[in-house]
């Protein structure tokens, strides 16, 4: 089994802001060349099982609340098993991941404030991330990337030739993936 060196990942919310609810995320331990060697899906609620989501987010991440509350594990649950994947595949902190997404940082910020602590995600996972917005931005800079390439992750896709499971965690994580190995490419 390759190392894992990566830990791409997506989070779905209920809508934007600190208050929202987180309700779905996806995570990838990936090895140098972007091969998926563990992952890890949640469907998540809030642990006093009050959701606090917009109708436009629902609407764009196709998430019938009634059909996600029976499948969903509050947030503590989900948060024991994201430790135990990263202790897994971090070989208990001795490598420490390094997150990847588009936008990356506000997923750390959804993951921290509502499945694990910084303290304990930081023990676990690098604070130096792989953002594909930065990324795209220097490749365009540099001339490798048309100056009027996308840089939606969907656009990005369409832009390289294949489609996902869009608005998903999963989906959107796996595009992710497949979107990194094409930037490094150029």
């Amino acid at each position: 089994m390759s190392e894992a060196i990566f830990l791409p990942f997506d989070c779905e919310s209920g809508g934007i802001g600190d208050e929202i609810s987180l309700l779905s995320a996806h995570f990838a331990a990936c090895d140098e060349d972007w091969n998926v060697v563990d992952e890890l899906e949640l469907l998540v609620k809030p642990n006093d099982g009050i959701y606090k989501v917009t109708a436009e987010a629902m609407s764009i991440n196709k998430i019938d609340l009634i059909k996600h509350e029976a499948m969903a594990m509050p947030y503590s649950q989900a948060g024991q098993l994201l430790r135990d994947f990263l202790v897994r595949n971090s070989q208990n902190g001795k490598i420490k991941l390094q997150p990847m997404g588009k936008n990356i940082g506000g997923d750390v910020g959804w993951v921290t404030q509502h499945l694990l602590g910084k303290k304990t995600f930081n023990q676990y996972v690098s604070y130096r991330c792989y953002d594909i917005t930065g990324i795209i931005t220097y490749l365009k800079r540099t001339g490798r990337l048309d100056r009027f390439a996308p840089e939606s992750l969907e656009g990005l896709a369409k832009y390289f030739g294949f489609e996902a499971d869009w608005h998903t965690a999963r989906g959107d994580n796996y595009a992710g993936i497949k979107v990194m190995r094409k930037l490094e490419e150029l």
